[in-house]
């Protein structure tokens, strides 16, 4: 597989992280206007091999004093989605947490609007279909969260269409979310759960049962036969993210990495960033990276893709157009391998 054809073929991508995919370039200007010395924004790039996931989180402490007005918001919204463009990504899920962008003062609803303006401004000019989801992290109060849902559902915006749950999932179990995921399902949005990325496999069960249809991540299950059954028995999604799970170690190099695992079990995956910036990653990198170490063919790139737009959290009139927009745009690359 030759990386500019990865790249010039249509993509799917359904876990990507507001704040760790703001460019390089995007984020010093903002850090110029704020008058923040250059310097603070070192750390954004996270190494290529973190001691845990920690240490890769720490990137985020450089980002998140910069996306707390609404302009900002805006800005970042906007940039991601034309990088998505320049990616050939035809479908994109942009996830954040709006409680971390409360710094100076603003309400969840303001943040809310902000983001879906700057997706709206940047349809405009790219040709992107883009939804959002709205992650709560572990460690806030299930009253926090609740009040995170209430918003959602008072602001009943179209391009919010889905929740997720982010933070240390050793700490804080699923179980302990389960009366915030409950609430959350009432309300009508759709469940993914980062699970089963620091090494528990356990936890994906626990996140299925829960009501969750994808998995972010989701990697922990490579060593348990059973659960892989169960994944493909109940047709779970796994949002796989190459290079983050190489830099967290929740896989420790590329020649460990499960891909061909799970399609031997018939795990559902699909391929996705994570964090653009943070990772200095784009999708076709990814898909690059699992050619070369995974020997992943174009059929298959095109299954990992189709496998994506039958999890989204997408109307199902986006779905079939998106469907025929993957099949017919790996339909020539495929015939021409065959030959």
């Amino acid at each position: 597989m030759k990386k500019e054809m990865i790249r010039s073929l249509p993509k799917i991508e359904l876990h990507c992280h507001l704040d760790g995919s703001v460019q390089i370039k995007t984020l010093e200007k903002l850090a110029v206007k704020a008058g923040i010395p250059l310097k603070s924004l070192t750390k954004v790039i996270t190494p290529k091999k973190c001691q845990h996931l920690k240490e890769y989180l720490e990137s985020f402490d450089c980002i998140l004093p910069l996306l707390q007005s609404e302009e900002n918001l805006v800005i970042a919204a906007y940039d991601l989605i034309e990088q998505a463009s320049e990616d050939n990504i035809c479908y994109l899920e942009i996830r954040f947490a709006p409680l971390l962008h409360q710094e100076q003062g603003l309400s969840i609803e303001q943040i809310l609007r902000a983001v879906c303006h700057g997706i709206q401004l940047a349809q405009e000019q790219f040709a992107v279909q883009t939804n959002l989801l709205i992650s709560a992290l572990r460690h806030h109060s299930a009253a926090a969260n609740k009040q995170l849902i209430d918003a959602i559902k008072q602001l009943n915006s179209k391009k919010i269409v889905g929740f997720d749950f982010a933070g240390d999932e050793q700490a804080v179990t699923n179980e302990t979310i389960k009366a915030t995921a409950d609430y959350m399902l009432a309300s009508g949005l759709e469940l993914t759960l980062h699970s089963g990325e620091c090494g528990c496999a356990q936890n994906v069960v626990e996140a299925i049962r829960l009501g969750a249809s994808r998995i972010g991540h989701g990697v922990a299950i490579k060593d348990d036969p059973a659960i892989m059954d169960y994944c493909a028995e109940k047709g779970t999604l796994l949002e796989l993210c190459p290079t983050s799970n190489i830099q967290t170690n929740a896989i420790k190099e590329w020649v460990d990495y499960p891909l061909r695992t799970f399609l031997a079990h018939h795990v559902k995956c699909c391929i996705n960033t994570d964090n653009r910036t943070v990772s200095q990653t784009t999708l076709t990198e990814e898909y690059s990276h699992l050619a070369k170490h995974c020997n992943l063919s174009y059929p298959e790139m095109k299954k990992l893709n189709l496998n994506a737009i039958e999890g989204a959290f997408a109307s199902p009139r986006l779905k079939e157009q998106l469907t025929k927009r993957i099949n017919s745009g790996y339909a020539k690359v495929i015939a021409a391998t065959e030959e």
